[in-house]
């Protein structure tokens, strides 16, 4: 059975989006890679205890935000610190919306949405 490798999202500025995934949840840079054919710059976020990674993908021609859509995705992100983890988020001004069991979302700075959950 094929396993999970990693999600990609597009981001217009890679180092605003590296620094955001690093100082939100602390997710850092496990490889990057340049596709010079596909006009592409990639750089691989992981949390270095699961083989999961979120790809940053950054096209090199593009100077516009990229327009989501109205059925957006999203990337949910388990946090073994989900209360503290939640504090931060809430004292940095990121969450926008809130489940009545807590679950919370917050934005990244390219509008991806990403769900922070408990662990099980």
């Amino acid at each position: 059975m094929p396993t999970l490798s990693h999600a990609c999202v597009r981001v217009l500025d890679l180092a605003r989006s590296v620094a955001f995934y690093r100082e939100t949840l602390g997710l850092t840079p496990q490889r990057e890679l340049t596709m010079e054919d596909r006009g592409w710059h990639l750089v691989f976020l992981g949390d270095g205890v699961t083989p999961f990674q979120l790809e940053l993908c950054r096209e090199l021609q593009r100077t516009e935000p990229y327009r989501l859509g109205d059925d957006t995705p999203h990337v949910a992100l388990v946090s073994q610190d989900f209360q503290g983890l939640k504090a931060k988020h809430q004292a940095m001004g990121l969450i926008f919306d809130e489940l009545a069991n807590g679950i919370y979302f917050i934005q990244d700075p390219d509008g991806h949405i990403l769900e922070i959950l408990p662990p099980d």
